[in-house]
């Protein structure tokens, strides 16, 4: 048995985040918005790109909460501690979940994200998900993303919980596909019912 579920950790943050995830992502094991979500109590999930059926934007720019997207978009500011700083209240952290293509063509057409400014994170280590193919080593995924921000905006505890589940995530499917030893599944090892 590989299941995690006792090592999600319960996350309490001003920070909302609204994942905005992609029809085609929830099917996939390998999707990490979902954890990021179980993880942040103040945290909601919505599904995109399904047929003949509009996603809500409600809720998505609310008074007394600062908008942000995060999508590295050329009019993008990064979030530094000057721009952090300037904010007003609370975050309302969007964060689209699907793969380049798709986020293009959904902040372009999506009319609930109209005037939402966009932010980016600035450079920092290379991601630590080896699940899927990245073509750039600098791209991220969504767990990750979220948990840099949230380390930016709000606590870097928090962010250390997270990358610690993302990394217990890697180790146990990388070791249930054969790619990695036990040995090295240093994060929270893999449960001796998994032998069985």
């Amino acid at each position: 048995m590989l299941c995690f579920c006792e090592l999600i950790p319960k996350l309490a943050l001003q920070t909302r985040v609204i994942v905005l995830m992609h029809t085609c992502e929830e099917v996939l094991t390998t999707n990490t918005a979902r954890l990021a979500v179980k993880a942040l109590t103040n945290s909601e999930l919505r599904i995109h790109g399904r047929r003949d059926e509009r996603m809500s934007a409600a809720g998505l720019v609310e008074e007394g909460r600062e908008s942000l997207l995060l999508y590295p978009s050329p009019h993008s500011v990064e979030l530094t501690n000057d721009f952090i700083s300037q904010l007003t209240g609370p975050v309302n952290l969007i964060v689209p979940d699907a793969n380049w293509r798709q986020t293009t063509k959904f902040v372009r057409r999506e009319p609930g994200l109209v005037g939402i400014p966009h932010v980016r994170l600035p450079a920092g280590p290379p991601s630590e998900y080896r699940l899927r193919t990245q073509r750039d080593s600098r791209n991220l995924c969504t767990l990750e993303a979220i948990a840099r921000a949230i380390g930016l905006l709000e606590s870097r505890d928090a962010q250390a919980s997270l990358e610690t589940l993302l990394r217990v995530l890697v180790e146990r499917t990388l070791w249930s596909r054969g790619s990695l030893a036990a040995k090295h599944c240093t994060t929270a090892g893999i449960p001796d019912e998994a032998f069985r």
